[in-house]
């Protein structure tokens, strides 16, 4: 059986949680706990969730997903190894991070680590194109100051379908390289 690790991170309420339990194939591991400030949520994650599920017959995805704050980078150091993908999701309707952001794609450096990146935006159900658009040219020139190619989608963590077709995009760009 040949084991591959997918890195899912990104800021406090984008998804990452749910895009597990929506995905796995076994009961996921949450280390969700109650926040201390507003968040705008109860829970939020202090450590990596993980979940799993079969990409082929002989094949499975670890599905990590990991806090997107730098002072978690430690648990970033423990997933950046020989990844199969890196999924940065990104909450729209509030401003990004940008410096983490940044942070982020130079501590994963996808292209270095030959890793195959994708950004996806979620809370997408009341965006407007306007608003879709312009967070995706800021994105993308995000990802051109960091030389990285990645393509920047739109999903729903709660909705499988919506969920699957990330893995099929890494899966299609995976099967190219």
């Amino acid at each position: 059986m040949d084991y591959q690790k997918l890195a899912i991170v990104g800021e406090v309420g984008a998804g990452k949680t749910q895009m597990i339990g929506t995905l796995s194939e076994i009961s996921p591991f949450k280390t969700e706990a109650e926040s201390s400030i507003d968040i705008g949520k109860k829970h939020t994650t202090v450590g990596i969730d993980y979940g799993r599920i079969s990409l082929s017959e002989d094949t499975s995805l670890g599905l990590y997903g990991v806090p997107g704050q730098e002072r978690y980078s430690f648990l970033w150091e423990f997933v950046n190894n020989s990844l199969w993908g890196l999924l940065i999701l990104i909450k729209y309707g509030d401003a990004p991070d940008y410096d983490n952001l940044d942070k982020l794609f130079t501590f994963f450096e996808p292209n270095t680590n030959q890793t195959t990146c994708i950004v996806a935006v979620t809370h997408c159900d009341d965006a407007n194109d306007q608003g879709l658009i312009a967070l995706g040219q800021e994105i993308q020139a995000m990802l051109e100051h960091h030389e990285i190619v990645a393509p920047i989608l739109n999903i729903d963590p709660r909705n499988r379908e919506s969920a699957l077709s990330v893995l099929h995009v890494f899966n299609a760009i995976n099967s190219q390289i």
